[in-house]
């Protein structure tokens, strides 16, 4: 059995390699050059590039789904694709799957992104070595996703407007206003939309806490702290945590080019989903 993944993920190459996954990239553009998400340009170069051109994402390339089904040849796979309300990833990869007939196909709706996709690639990773039913990881990964939300906190409201997440005149009075927006996914997890505003990142994260909290966020649970380039707010966010929440299971990771895109350099993202305990 293999296992593909959008890059979204949050894979490392190296860590892909170790364990078969097959990366399927977003596409990232900055100026007039198309870079192959996390696979041609890391965090770090990305940001210094876009301090002149703003940059836009893309789905994942027809072409690059069709090679990672064609690596696969007739053996059973699961494709864990970009949250469906995120991105039109899945529908695309559906249509590939579809054209292909690749009936050994199952695209997976991860109904997210970074560390959640991340904790559901790697647990099919895991699942896929001891057994060769594909519903049983995909009833699996079903299960975790009953409790999860993603939170973002940019520290840029330019590129909250830009991106359209908020109106301009919300943008240009928040950024006058030095205010700290907060986002989360909508309930359907089809969209994300505002959770707060806050007048302090302290005040930011106190919310978002609460609403952990006030959702039984536990050890039970991985959380994950993503940021762009900015550990100073990541140390302040798992010390809120941590008040908080007993045996928290925080991992921190970087966010991908194409993430960064959406939520601006700096910006914090922190998610939750419930784990897996029968694997």
């Amino acid at each position: 059995m293999r296992i593909i993944a959008d890059t979204t993920c949050h894979l490392s190459i190296e860590e892909a390699a170790l364990d078969h996954v097959i990366l399927v990239p977003n596409q990232v553009i900055i100026g007039d050059r198309c870079y192959r998400d996390y696979l041609e340009i890391d965090s770090e170069t990305f940001i210094s590039a876009i301090e002149k051109d703003f940059p836009s994402t893309s789905q994942p390339a027809v072409g690059e789904i069709m090679d990672a089904y064609s690596q696969c040849g007739t053996e059973p796979a699961i494709h864990i694709t970009t949250g469906k309300g995120l991105s039109s990833a899945f529908d695309s990869a559906s249509g590939v799957k579809k054209s292909m007939d690749a009936q050994n196909i199952t695209v997976f709706d991860s109904q997210s992104v970074a560390g959640v996709n991340r904790y559901l690639v790697q647990l099919a990773t895991r699942m896929s070595k001891s057994t060769d039913s594909i519903q049983r990881i995909v009833d699996a990964m079903l299960a975790c996703l009953k409790e999860t939300q993603s939170y973002v906190i940019p520290v840029d409201f330019g590129y909250l407007k830009r991106s359209g997440r908020l109106t301009p005149l919300a943008a240009t009075v928040g950024g006058f206003l030095k205010l700290v927006p907060v986002m989360a996914q909508s309930a359907d997890r089809q969209r994300i939309e505002k959770f707060s505003v806050a007048r302090t990142l302290g005040s930011a994260l106190n919310n978002i806490v609460d609403d952990l909290v006030k959702r039984g966020v536990d050890g039970r649970h991985k959380i994950y702290v993503a940021h762009a380039l900015n550990m100073e707010n990541v140390r302040l966010a798992i010390e809120h945590i941590k008040q908080r929440i007993q045996n928290a299971d925080i991992e921190v990771l970087k966010l991908a080019p194409g993430m960064i895109t959406h939520g601006g350099p700096g910006c914090l993202v922190i998610q939750y989903i419930l784990k897996d305990e029968s694997n």
